[in-house]
């Protein structure tokens, strides 16, 4: 999320950076890294090649509207290619992540509510058993198994998630994507409906992966397929990378573990610059220390079983 303005599907749920503030960090990288395509990291893979030294690829998850009215133009502007990632069923804002509506009922718990409202909107999370302090944090709680329980609080709350979507547009729409995509952007899937996959099955996170980009693939007619897991790739097997590999549908993944090496070629991991709220060049710079603390601790645990 780029916006000067109070998001408010997103607004309780995370800081965002301002149009400013992005594109300082769009200079940054420019002044000290080289923009790469989407395709031409699938060549690299696909070839067996290096990446070029100092390169970055932009990607953005999610699939806001915001990246059409806000990020595309910028990135225009400065000559920097993306990859954005879009979320099967809540392209063409056909319906709300789950998420979303837990920010938009805090919003209207924070604006204030009745007292035999609060008390039935406890009642309800702490039927599921959830326990909390402020109501606010119980509705967050909510997690992606228990998400229609957000739909029962909606109904005490009076808030109204189908007229947020008519009017707001909160996501991409199938036009704005292929005007992305005629522009020089690169696509990819976030899967159905934006779980964490560590508290899927197998079954489930093969479905929401290659579901959602057999969707994608086939919406826009792209030759080839990338994926980004929701959150993180926490919890995903061996056996999972296996059938995705399988399936041919998929070209690339990518998680957000950082600098790390995740010990395959079709499988990146990337940086967050949004998390922490931090100018890219302080992100940037504890990436690098992390990686090299780990790989110093890596060096001493090798030598001390060499010397054993």
């Amino acid at each position: 999320m780029v916006s000067d303005d109070d998001i408010l599907h997103v607004k309780h749920l995370y800081k965002y950076k301002t149009i400013q503030q992005f594109k300082e960090d769009m200079d940054f990288l420019l002044t000290n890294y080289s923009p790469m395509g989407l395709l031409e990291i699938l060549n690299c893979t696909k070839t067996g090649q290096h990446m070029p030294e100092r390169a970055f690829l932009l990607t953005f998850d999610d699939g806001f509207r915001e990246i059409y009215d806000i990020v595309a133009p910028i990135l225009l502007e400065k000559g920097i290619p993306a990859t954005f990632f879009v979320t099967s069923s809540f392209l063409d804002n056909r319906e709300l992540c789950y998420q979303h509506k837990a920010s938009l009922l805090v919003g209207k718990i924070r604006e204030g509510i009745s007292l035999a409202a609060e008390g039935e909107v406890k009642g309800i999370l702490m039927g599921i058993g959830l326990s909390f302090s402020q109501l606010s944090e119980g509705v967050l709680k909510v997690d992606y198994r228990r998400r229609e329980v957000l739909d029962k609080i909606y109904q005490v709350l009076l808030v109204d998630f189908q007229g947020y979507l008519n009017e707001k547009q909160p996501y991409l729409t199938s036009g704005q994507v292929k005007k992305l995509i005629d522009r020089g952007f690169t696509i990819g899937a976030h899967s159905i409906d934006h779980p964490y996959y560590a508290a899927l099955s197998l079954v489930e996170q093969l479905e929401q992966t290659l579901v959602s980009v057999k969707q994608i693939r086939e919406k826009f007619g792209l030759d080839y397929g990338a994926f980004a897991f929701p959150h993180n790739d926490t919890g995903v097997s061996q056996e999972f990378f296996n059938n995705v590999r399988e399936s041919g549908l998929i070209d690339i993944t990518f998680g957000t573990g950082g600098m790390v090496d995740g010990g395959l070629r079709s499988h990146r991991q990337r940086i967050s610059l949004e998390k922490p709220l931090l100018p890219a060049r302080e992100i940037i710079a504890w990436q690098y220390a992390r990686k090299l603390y780990k790989q110093l601790n890596r060096d001493i645990h090798r030598k001390g079983c060499d010397n054993e």
